[in-house]
């Protein structure tokens, strides 16, 4: 670069760079420029105000038509076609009259029982409380239970009774058992052999319990030993006995005694073994019964768990017997007297067994817990008779619901 542009420039640079500082950092000087040359916008774009507007402008949005906003778009939330300017504009305040709406009366009055009219309206029952739980207190009266639960008291699993093999299985699922049916056979035989084997030592005992003839001997060696000591003892008297050996006779005599005396124990001993033998017999045999399953109540076979020739263990269940005559109702109850009340107080049970069709049976509370389900809520148990249909079968089932109707007793 010549000598001569370097000394135009440098100036130049020089005095636009004091200008640029003076701009950013007087405010003054930023105003006077904004003001001069306001396409620059130095002071960031003007807020559009009506008084900025040309009033041509305005003279003509007063009376122009606006193109109309389809509805569409409105309801939508899409962006109109043809958006309108953007006024700082205040809009006037309007109050509308709701006109009130009369409630409708009873349920559904004078609506079509339709899905979209179900909001307006009202039901005119109450509201169903929790499940198995009353909300009115024995103070009013009745204790009203609703979805009370129904179940069968009597129904367990019968288990095998011995190890083995079932041999044979006499009912099936379904089948009515009364007290006293067999059911279930397990393979006996070596419970047979126990109780032979239980048999032969039996009629040992006995045979060696009978023979007493070593007590008679040793009855009648004591006597041969009495009679041997007395005659030493004349012999001594005369002088024609040794001393020494009147003595061994006066021992050989108390000997013979106490051998009399084991005999005896001998003897009861064997007696004795004669009711171990006859005990290990009976046990032989009750082998043989648990072997040989028999209801112990009656009831229907609601499940089977093993068939015939399964091997089992003592205590493994076979089959499931449920009783079907009696009925439980279980049933949490909010109470605000004392849960004694409630105690062997008279119930009125209506099981539905159908949709919409129920009966009603009369119970007693028979239990109240002694604890608390919850805050003030106590579980009952009301046991009511099941019903028999015309064809001999029981018409109330476990899983029906029903609801309770309990009066407390008085204090």
């Amino acid at each position: 670069m010549s000598e001569k542009r370097r000394m135009i420039v440098l100036p130049t640079v020089l005095l636009l760079g004091a200008s640029a500082i003076a701009i950013g950092v007087v405010p003054g000087v930023r105003d006077w420029v904004d003001q001069t040359i306001p396409w620059l916008g130095i002071n960031g774009p003007k807020p559009t105000t009506l008084s900025s507007i040309p009033k041509e402008m305005i003279a003509d949005t007063e009376n122009a038509s606006l193109p109309p906003v389809p509805m569409s778009s409105v309801e939508s939330g899409l962006p109109m076609e043809s958006p309108l300017p953007k006024f700082d504009v205040q809009f006037a305040q309007a109050t509308v009259q709701i006109p009130a709406i009369a409630p409708a009366q009873g349920l559904g009055d004078g609506l079509p029982n339709i899905p979209s009219n179900r909001m307006a309206q009202t039901p005119s029952f109450s509201t169903v409380p929790a499940t198995g739980l009353s909300v009115p207190s024995s103070r009013s009266g009745t204790l009203f239970v609703e979805n009370a639960q129904v179940i069968f008291p009597d129904d367990s699993f019968i288990g095998a009774q011995a190890d083995g093999i079932i041999k044979s299985m006499l009912v099936d699922d379904g089948s009515m058992i009364k007290i006293g049916d067999p059911m279930i056979e397990i393979d006996p035989r070596l419970a047979q052999a126990e109780v032979v084997v239980s048999q032969k030592e039996l009629e040992a005992a006995e045979l060696k319990a009978k023979d007493d003839s070593n007590m008679k001997y040793s009855e009648a060696a004591l006597e041969v030993a009495k009679m041997d000591l007395q005659k030493s003892n004349e012999l001594l008297q005369q002088g024609a006995e040794d001393i020494m050996l009147n003595e061994k006779k006066r021992l050989e005599s108390k000997k013979a005694f106490f051998q009399v005396s084991v005999s005896k124990i001998e003897k009861l001993r064997d007696t004795a073994d004669v009711g171990v033998k006859s005990a290990k017999l009976g046990a032989a045999e009750v082998q043989m019964d648990l072997r040989k399953i028999v209801a112990q109540r009656s009831g229907m076979v609601s499940e089977i768990t093993k068939r015939q020739s399964d091997w089992v263990r003592a205590g493994e269940p076979i089959l499931r017997l449920t009783s079907m005559e009696k009925l439980r109702i279980k049933a949490n109850v909010k109470v605000t007297d004392s849960p004694h009340l409630l105690q062997n107080a008279s119930a009125r049970v209506t099981i539905f067994y159908a949709e919409g069709k129920g009966e009603t049976v009369d119970g007693s509370v028979t239990f109240v817990s002694p604890r608390a389900v919850n805050r003030n809520q106590y579980q009952i148990h009301v046991d009511v008779p099941n019903r028999l249909t015309p064809d001999g079968q029981f018409l109330f089932r476990e899983g029906m619901v029903a609801n309770v109707e309990i009066t407390p007793r008085s204090n």
